[in-house]
């Protein structure tokens, strides 16, 4: 049982031990939700694993209706005695699901955590730069 995998349009599910991997891929939004979130439950619920693994690697982009699958999926473990987490959001998933303030309930994982780490450095000179500018913009 904890070793099937099948692939549907917009994700693939995979058993890594006894938790379900759901690699999601292209746009999360209020057109593919739905059906995304339709299909997890009915797996969710028939296979009951341990856990639930989000890979959001290959996910372009996510609106609010990709925080509410999320977290539609959190309550549905937490009811079934298991945990979720997101692997390897990109930063604008990352920094959206930071302002929902779902790292408090949600644990973010990455696969390879020094590119993680640079993607946090050139962000953050982004944003000194940014504040750099508008300090000579406020001055002039």
């Amino acid at each position: 049982m904890c070793a099937a995998k099948d692939t549907k349009p917009g994700f693939d599910t995979e058993f890594v031990g006894c938790f379900l991997k759901i690699k999601l891929r292209g746009e999360i939004d209020h057109h593919s939700a739905a059906a995304i979130r339709s299909a997890i439950d009915s797996t969710l619920f028939a296979k009951r694993p341990r856990g639930l693994i989000l890979d959001m690697s290959a996910v372009d982009f996510m609106d609010s209706s990709g925080l509410g699958l999320i977290m539609g999926r959190y309550a549905v473990m937490k009811e079934l005695g298991g945990e979720v987490s997101v692997l390897d959001p990109n930063p604008g998933i990352e920094k959206i699901m930071s302002l929902a303030g779902m790292e408090r309930m949600i644990k973010i994982q990455y696969s390879n955590p020094e590119a993680r780490s640079s993607q946090t450095v050139t962000k953050n000179s982004a944003q000194k730069n940014r504040r750099s500018l508008k300090k000579e913009v406020a001055n002039k």
